[in-house]
C-alpha cells in the first residue's frame, strides 16, 4: 500500500524538477488550448460582428459575408499552401503571412489592418502564446523569417545553454 497519496506523489515529482522545467512544463501543457481561446472565448463584439455576416450570407449569399463568416467559425488561420498537402506544424500554422476578408478590415473594431502579410513568428506577432510556441517549437523557421525582417538571432556558441540573444 502506498504511504503517500496520489497527489503528494505527483507533487514530489513536480519538485525535482528544477524552477524553469517547471515553467516550461506549464507553459507547454497550457498552450495548445489558449491558443485556440479556450474557456474564455471570443469578445462580445467578435461574437455579433461574426452572427450578423452569417445570417447575412445565408439570407443573400453576399460573398463578402460568406468570406467574413467562413473565417469566423474557422479557427485559426492555417496556410492556405497546406490545404491539398503535407506540411509540418512551422509551415502550416507559424511561418506564412495572414490575410483577412474585406469585412473585417471594414470593421474598425477588428483592427486587423495592422496583421495583413504578418507571421506568428515572435518577432511579427503581439500574441504572447505564438510568440512563446514559435520561439520553442518553430525557432529555426522563424529566425529565417525574423533575419529578412532585419531582427538577428543568436543562440550561444559557448554553452549548451537556450539562451539567446536578440537583436533588432
Amino acid at each position: 500500500m502506498l504511504s503517500k497519496p496520489i497527489n503528494s506523489i505527483g507533487f514530489a515529482l513536480l519538485s525535482l524538477l528544477s524552477g524553469m522545467a517547471r515553467v516550461c512544463l506549464i507553459l507547454l501543457l497550457a498552450l495548445p488550448g489558449t491558443a485556440m481561446a479556450g474557456m474564455f472565448g471570443p469578445p462580445a463584439f467578435v461574437t455579433e460582428a461574426c452572427k450578423k455576416w452569417c445570417d447575412e450570407a445565408q439570407l443573400s449569399q453576399n460573398a463578402d459575408a460568406l468570406e467574413a463568416c467562413k473565417a469566423c467559425s474557422d479557427g485559426p488561420q492555417a496556410n492556405p499552401e497546406c490545404v491539398d498537402k503535407d506540411c509540418d506544424y512551422c509551415k502550416e500554422d507559424i511561418t506564412f503571412p495572414r490575410q483577412y476578408p474585406k469585412l473585417w478590415h471594414e470593421n474598425p473594431e477588428f483592427k486587423v489592418d495592422k496583421l495583413v502579410g504578418k507571421t506568428r513568428c515572435w518577432c511579427d506577432t503581439g500574441c504572447p502564446v505564438y510568440y512563446i510556441k514559435s520561439w520553442l517549437f518553430c525557432h529555426e523557421e522563424c529566425s529565417a523569417v525574423c533575419s529578412k525582417m532585419g531582427v538577428s538571432v543568436t543562440k550561444s556558441e559557448t554553452s549548451d545553454s537556450k539562451d539567446a540573444k536578440v537583436t533588432v
